[in-house]
């Protein structure tokens, strides 16, 4: 991601001019859960034909967050965050505003958000631990965000924390983005709420989200071919999956795997009942035991809703609006036999269905309100299919019972 903010200035005995401040920000998800990020601040004053211009303070921020733990249209998390005092300073011919805070901070938040159809609220509340340039103590902020998944997304954000001059730092941001595929363009106005802030700052960005990972995580160290075995029977429990039980998305999941594998005749589903369970490798291999089985599968579902996008359009001109499912499993295949062989899966997939072509359109569309039963049923079926590829890969490539 990359962020630009800009406001004027006026120093004395020199004359008026402009601040700069550049955001560069990178981002990885370690999967569903887990993300680590870096931002380094990028800053330019100039005032009266001189300039100052330099790096500011590094951020590294470690992200914890639980998809799944509640309905589909909440997210939960928290961070924890360091500066770093480390950066190019440059010239120092102009003396604006300092560069560097000259120590590290440590700082905590924890995340809120709640989605709606097309309008999504965020709450974060945090504490500074440690700061060398201002006083610990709490910062806490909240944002509304209207027109979700449509091309154009209005945002209205408060945000309040500890200053360096005592006090809290306080601003309001009204901010507009236009979501091209991956691509985002992001522009806003910043009000500053005290006395601390410029009054008024323009703020213009680009973010990109390219999909970098995804697959099968295994608990093993590589992966060997496997002459395949189809003679001898092979007895397997397939749970029902853990999460939006009120969607009956696991019991779906798990009966699409039941599918799967009762196309061949060596393998023999075992009925273990319609309990909700995620199971660690040894809970999975006492139940083994006790049903007299030889392979669990088990799993939770951590992503599971129906989004309105388009596909790339030309924004204002012709759309391609679409429905989209989307849904991502942790999966668990449990072999008791030859030294229980466990495998591990974080997969994600999505089902889609588009509606024409769309001269002009104002906004994505909810196309999820003109689809029948029938419709959406097939949308979350190519999702569920589209998910399960990597796990039958996977399986075919460790198991000599699983032919592919």
């Amino acid at each position: 991601r990359y962020a630009n903010e800009a406001y004027q200035i006026s120093v004395r005995k020199v004359g008026e001019g402009t601040s700069l401040t550049g955001h560069l920000g990178l981002a990885y998800g370690l999967g569903n859960s887990v993300d680590i990020g870096i931002t380094v601040p990028v800053m330019f004053d100039v005032a009266g034909g001189l300039a100052k211009y330099g790096s500011g303070d590094i951020t590294t921020t470690l992200k914890f967050g639980f998809p799944g733990k509640f309905p589909s249209n909440y997210y939960f998390g928290f961070d924890f965050s360091m500066l770093h005092p480390y950066g190019y300073k440059g010239r120092t011919a102009l003396n604006v505003r300092p560069y560097s805070r000259e120590g590290r901070e440590i700082a905590s938040r924890v995340m809120l958000d709640i989605n709606r159809e097309a309008i999504g609220f965020r709450a974060n509340i945090g504490y500074i631990f440690s700061a060398v340039s201002r006083d610990p103590g709490l910062m806490y902020g909240g944002a509304v965000e209207v027109g979700r998944g449509q091309v154009f997304t209005m945002t209205g954000e408060y945000w309040s924390e500890p200053s360096a001059i005592g006090g809290q730092t306080k601003r309001a941001i009204l901010g507009a983005r236009m979501n091209l595929w991956r691509l985002k363009l992001e522009a806003g106005v910043e009000k500053g709420l005290s006395p601390d802030l410029p009054d008024v700052t323009a703020m213009a960005g680009i973010r990109l989200q390219p999909k970098l990972g995804g697959g099968r995580k295994h608990q093993h160290s590589s992966i060997v071919r496997v002459p395949k075995n189809i003679e001898t029977t092979v007895r397997v429990a397939v749970i029902n999956l853990v999460g939006f039980e009120h969607q009956r998305a696991g019991e779906l999941v798990a009966q699409e795997i039941k599918t799967k594998l009762s196309r061949y005749a060596h393998i023999r589903l075992v009925d273990v009942g319609k309990d909700t369970k995620y199971l660690d490798p040894d809970a999975a291999l006492r139940l083994a035991q006790e049903a007299n089985v030889d392979v669990v599968i088990t799993g939770r579902i951590l992503r599971h809703e129906m989004a309105r996008g388009s596909k790339p359009n030309l924004p204002l001109v012709v759309g391609v609006p679409q429905t989209r499912a989307h849904m991502a499993a942790d999966i668990r295949v449990i072999d008791r036999r030859e030294g229980s062989n466990v495998l591990s899966f974080s997969l994600q997939g999505v089902g889609q269905q588009s509606r024409g072509l769309r001269m002009f359109p104002t906004s994505g569309d909810d196309r999820t309100s003109y689809l029948s039963a029938l419709d959406k049923q097939r949308v979350w079926t190519e999702a569920i299919v589209h998910m399960l590829t990597d796990l039958y890969e996977g399986m075919h490539d460790e198991f000599d019972w699983f032919p592919g």
